[in-house]
């Protein structure tokens, strides 16, 4: 029996089909596609209450460019996080997107070379984006920022301070206007950064609104980033959903269908020259007919998709022999 994989809140947005059309023996040829991963997450419009600026990361606070009573723009630096500890991280991050940038072109010129494949090349270039985004992330994570215009109402510490994820350091009354407050989680939510576009959905059936991310205001225990989004039209207690909207990436699709849950582990069946066989596969979230694998196929794999689970089942039968 094939289970299917349950659908997540934080799904996909296919933008490519990746497989080509179901041959007459119901297998279907893997295929790199393009998607955008689709993060959302639940958000309020809040009035113009005080909005607190906390460190994202941990390190010293080396400057403050602000004084209370000061008026701020969206965007204006509030301060900066320096020290060993943040620049340990940050030489990590670097070292990481430069390795990445090395593998891409090793690639790119065993590709020229005929000695690597096209796939090869994609993969590397995703994870130099990746490792980009994230050293790009962090180096944003060090300067403080008015997610709004407004005043600097107080000050919670000083130059040569020590901070922690989640300290607040200055506090900002924002002119006027309503704001959009969003909790967002995993990976892709540590990548944004102040000026991306998103949209907000809200609850009750109103049109979507573009609005515009200003900021990060924290990071709440369970991890979720609190995030500051500015735009139109906002009416201040409205509830909803926020969707920000995320590049393309390149990823491997199959058909729900084809995968087959045993034991705790996922399989497809693959059909080739010598024959059909099961293969593990790790497979990521799914929305629709088709799934993402993140390990375990490659571009131009033939996946069966007809009776893959009776298939799957009658090979592992084979496998036992009836005691006499």
């Amino acid at each position: 029996m094939i289970r299917r994989l349950r659908s997540a809140p934080l799904g996909l947005v296919l933008t490519l089909l990746a497989l080509t059309a179901q041959a007459p023996g119901g297998w279907v040829t893997v295929r790199t596609s393009q998607f955008a991963p689709v993060l959302s997450g639940f958000a309020s419009v809040q009035p113009g209450a005080p909005v607190p600026i906390t460190a994202l990361q941990a390190g010293v606070l080396t400057s403050l460019a602000v004084v209370p009573g000061e008026s701020v723009h969206p965007g204006q630096p509030i301060g900066q996080l320096g020290g060993a500890q943040l620049a340990a991280a940050l030489a990590t991050a670097q070292g990481a997107s430069n390795a990445a940038n090395a593998a891409l072109a090793a690639e790119q010129g065993k590709f020229a070379d005929h000695l690597a494949t096209r796939v090869a090349v994609v993969q590397a270039r995703a994870a130099a984006v990746s490792a980009r985004a994230s050293l790009l992330a962090l180096r944003a994570a060090s300067r403080l920022q008015s997610p709004v215009a407004g005043q600097v109402q107080s000050l919670a510490v000083g130059p040569g301070a020590a901070l922690v994820p989640g300290q607040e350091v200055a506090v900002i009354q924002p002119a006027a206007g309503a704001w959009v407050k969003a909790v967002l989680y995993g990976a892709q939510a540590e990548t944004l950064a102040p000026g991306m576009a998103a949209r907000f959905t809200p609850a009750d059936g109103a049109p979507a609104m573009p609005i515009t991310l200003r900021g990060v205001q924290a990071t709440q225990s369970d991890g979720g980033l609190v995030l500051a989004f500015a735009g139109h039209g906002l009416q201040p207690g409205e509830s909803g959903a926020v969707s920000p909207s995320l590049r393309l990436r390149p990823v491997l699709l199959v058909p729900s269908e084809a995968l087959v849950l045993d034991n705790g582990r996922w399989w497809v069946m693959l059909h080739g020259a010598q024959g059909d066989h099961a293969a593990p596969v790790v497979p990521g979230t799914t929305q629709g007919p088709e799934t993402p694998i993140l390990s375990g196929l490659k571009a131009g794999d033939q996946v069966i998709v007809q009776d893959a689970a009776l298939l799957y089942h009658r090979g592992i039968a084979g496998l036992y022999q009836p005691p006499d």
